[in-house]
C-alpha cells in the first residue's frame, strides 16, 4: 500500500527490514578509470570541465574529480575557533564522467584492446589511439635511490649468504637424528 510506505519511519523495523530488500546496485564490469586519469564530466553543475581522478569508489560505483563538484561544508565553532566554511569534492556516478583522449583533448568513449606484445590497454573508440594509464607514486615506501642503509639494516652480504645447508636423508636417517637414537646400541640388541 502506498500510503503505508509513506508513512514508515526511518527509525523503524519495517523501514530498516524494506532498506535491506532494496536490490545493491550492480557493479561495472572492468574498471576503464583509475585514480589519475583526465576526464570530462558529462552531466551536473560542472559539465563540460575537465578535472583529474582523485579517488575510485568501485563498491559503489562512484568516482571524485579533483576541484570539481563542489559542496560547501561547515564545520561548527569549538571552543576558541570560529565555525568555517569549506569547500570539498563529492563523489559522482561514473556514468556522468569520460576519459579524455590525450591526442585531441576531447572526451571519448573506451575500449579494450591489445598491443603487439600481447599488453591489455585502453583504445580511444573515436580515435584509435592508445589512452595509457597515469602512472602513480605509492606513498608508503622510498624507490631504492632515496633508501639509505642504517646501523640497524642488515647488510646485503649477510641478507644473502646462506645459514642453512640442506643435507639429503633418507627416513631412517632423519628418525635416527631426530630421536638423537644410538644406532651401535640397537644393533647390538
Amino acid at each position: 500500500d502506498k500510503t503505508k510506505m509513506a508513512t514508515l519511519h526511518p527509525w523503524s523495523s519495517a523501514a530498516r527490514m524494506a532498506k535491506r530488500l532494496r536490490a545493491p546496485a550492480p557493479q561495472f564490469g572492468p574498471w576503464r578509470i583509475v585514480k589519475g586519469d583526465t576526464v570530462q564530466i558529462l552531466a551536473g553543475k560542472d559539465e563540460g570541465k575537465q578535472g583529474v581522478i582523485k579517488s575510485v569508489i568501485r563498491r559503489q560505483n562512484m568516482v571524485t574529480v579533483g576541484g570539481l563538484n563542489l559542496c560547501k561544508r561547515i564545520s561548527p565553532a569549538r571552543g576558541n575557533q570560529k565555525a568555517m566554511v569549506f569547500s570539498s569534492e563529492i563523489p559522482m556516478h561514473v556514468s556522468n564522467v569520460q576519459l579524455v583522449d590525450p591526442s585531441d583533448g576531447q572526451a571519448t568513449s573506451v575500449r579494450w584492446g591489445h598491443t603487439p606484445d600481447g599488453e591489455k590497454v585502453r583504445v580511444s573508440k573515436r580515435t584509435d589511439h592508445v589512452i595509457p594509464k597515469p602512472a602513480w607514486a605509492r606513498k608508503d615506501w622510498k624507490t631504492r635511490e632515496d633508501f639509505k642503509e642504517t646501523v640497524n639494516d642488515t647488510k646485503g652480504a649477510a641478507a644473502v649468504r646462506s645459514t642453512y645447508e640442506v643435507e639429503p636423508l633418507s627416513f631412517e636417517e632423519a628418525m635416527v637424528r631426530a630421536f638423537k637414537i644410538n644406532i651401535s646400541s640397537v644393533s647390538s640388541a
